[in-house]
């Protein structure tokens, strides 16, 4: 069989799934199927980028989902969608819950998607059982998570906290030069509002949202439901070595400024640095530069970029400290100059405990093994996380795969992830 996602694949798994009340394995998959169908790519992947006609579609499809739960929909200025679940009380701050639906190019079909029906399915269920929560809960579909077209992700979340401006959608423009705001108008929405009525942090009790894995671990150790205690924060670096562009043939070893050389032991100190530092920490170099790049000349110049992560903020701090004093230290040794800039710090966010308690609650109820993990990927959560107490549920993965059409996960392993979901909501709604 394909490793690629097809209704048929999921629905092989049907069987496996445990009956939870009012969650239909059947819904769940014809819809994620609906969705998979919108930007699909040849590969057998999705491409649905913010502010497209595929993007609106897949939009309009959610909104007939949830006008036939019996919910209103309503959108902000930024093209975020909402529908509320009345509580009994609706004076209360509300317990928000979504993920996205835009993808990166030739993604999956379960990133993003299936966090948004999991929210949706967990909400629908309350309501076919009659269950009415003291708290309202506010379901959210985010724009832009993965920033694939105008490379500015998170940026839904972002825009409903008010952290966006107008100036940041004149200063983004994707590949064809089309900028933020003419692309929102092009949909239909107003930029110049982007600031206006942003959601107060007082207004929300809390957030909760489901995510696959994209990661090995929970399918590795035959666990169902991962339970995140932090979501690292990202700190991006560039290290700019400067040294002397000489040719390769007639310059002796001992005389060379290789700015190469340098950046190679640098990018294999900064492999060693986070276990120094705990279990949590990460470091990586995907991208480097060289100058001017040519087989048979010693490279003047060499740019490389570090990607540093860690889900507590004191460890992070350290851990960024020894990158930078590795990249001087080697520098000076090597008789060489380096430049550093840091353009992107986004704290890690805990997640509070007593989450962590209610989905661990959840799955021992249900009888599914479960596991704490750290999110080293960022995610909406991240950014409503950073003024309200907010959690995630994680689901497996096969193979790990993610950000590839070989994404996938069984079909009874989401819908045991809605059952936790809808638990979850309901604690917190209830609080």
């Amino acid at each position: 069989m394909s490793n690629v996602f097809s209704k048929e694949r999921l629905l092989q798994d049907v069987e496996k799934c445990k009956a939870y009340p009012a969650i239909d394995p059947k819904v769940l998959a014809n819809r994620l199927d609906e969705l998979a169908a919108i930007g699909k790519t040849s590969d057998g992947g999705v491409t649905r980028f913010v502010y497209t006609d595929e993007e609106k579609q897949a939009k309009e499809l959610f909104k007939k989902w949830i006008g036939e739960a019996g919910l209103t929909v309503t959108e902000d200025p930024a093209g975020n969608i909402f529908a509320r679940y009345e509580g009994t009380d609706s004076n209360l701050p509300v317990v928000m819950t979504g993920s996205h639906i835009d993808s990166v190019p030739n993604g999956g079909a379960f990133d993003g998607p299936l966090g948004c029906l999991s929210s949706l399915m967990a909400i629908e269920a309350m309501i076919q059982q009659k269950e009415k929560p003291k708290r309202s809960i506010e379901f959210v579909i985010f724009v832009n998570e993965e920033g694939s077209r105008f490379k500015n992700g998170i940026f839904g979340s972002r825009a409903m906290m008010g952290e966006v401006d107008y100036e940041e959608l004149e200063a983004h423009h994707d590949d064809v030069g089309v900028t933020v705001a003419e692309a929102m108008r092009q949909q239909g929405l107003t930029p110049e509002n982007i600031g206006e009525n942003p959601r107060k942090p007082e207004d929300i009790y809390a957030f909760l949202e489901l995510h696959i894995e994209q990661g090995k671990q929970l399918e590795l150790n035959e666990e169902t439901i991962g339970i995140v205690t932090g979501i690292a924060g990202p700190s991006w670096h560039t290290f700019t070595f400067y040294g002397e562009t000489d040719h390769a043939g007639n310059t002796p070893m001992h005389m060379r400024k290789d700015t190469v050389a340098g950046a190679a032991e640098f990018i294999l100190e900064v492999e060693k640095l986070p276990r120094q530092i705990n279990e949590t920490a990460v470091a990586t170099v995907g991208k480097m530069y060289v100058y001017p790049n040519g087989t048979n000349v010693i490279a003047g110049k060499t740019a490389v970029n570090v990607d540093a992560r860690d889900i507590h903020t004191d460890t992070l701090s350290e851990l960024n400290e020894r990158i930078v004093a590795k990249a001087h230290e080697i520098a000076e040794k090597r008789g060489l100059t380096v430049h550093h800039e840091n353009p992107t710090n986004i704290p890690p966010v805990p997640v509070p405990e007593n989450i962590q308690t209610y989905i661990k609650e959840a799955a021992i109820h249900h009888d599914l093994p479960y596991r704490h993990l750290v999110s080293g990927a960022g995610h909406d959560a991240m950014i409503v996380g950073k003024y309200v107490p907010a959690g995630m549920i994680f689901v497996p993965s096969v193979n790990g795969k993610s950000h590839s059409p070989e994404e996938f996960t069984y079909l009874s392993d989401c819908v045991d992830g809605i059952a936790v979901m809808k638990d979850v909501l309901w604690k917190l709604a209830n609080e």
